[in-house]
């Protein structure tokens, strides 16, 4: 199996397994606008949090981790106020 990108519109699991998250992209719902978006090692906002990705105003802002980063107990995205979507690379890892 190979990394999925998934687009986010609302926050979600978005692996229950361990995975490689490898891209996230934050875009922002306006041109004066900041977004952000939270990211958990695992099933939701009770797990340990990996990272925030912040948007700069108006602009889309990315995180590229190469090699990736092992998010061991899975992996929950929570999208903050003004952001439009989120692009995440992630590859589940076989148990």
């Amino acid at each position: 199996m190979g990394a999925t990108w998934v687009r986010l519109s609302t926050s979600q699991v978005l692996s229950t397994v361990a995975c490689n998250l490898g891209t996230v992209i934050v875009t922002p719902d306006g041109e004066s606008n900041n977004g952000n978006v939270i990211l958990y090692n695992g099933e939701s906002t009770s797990d340990p949090a990996i990272i925030t990705v912040r948007s700069g105003t108006g602009r889309t802002g990315q995180l590229i981790l190469n090699p990736p980063l092992r998010c061991d107990r899975g992996l929950y995205v929570v999208l903050g106020s003004h952001v439009d979507e989120c692009l995440v690379q992630y590859e589940p890892l076989k148990a």
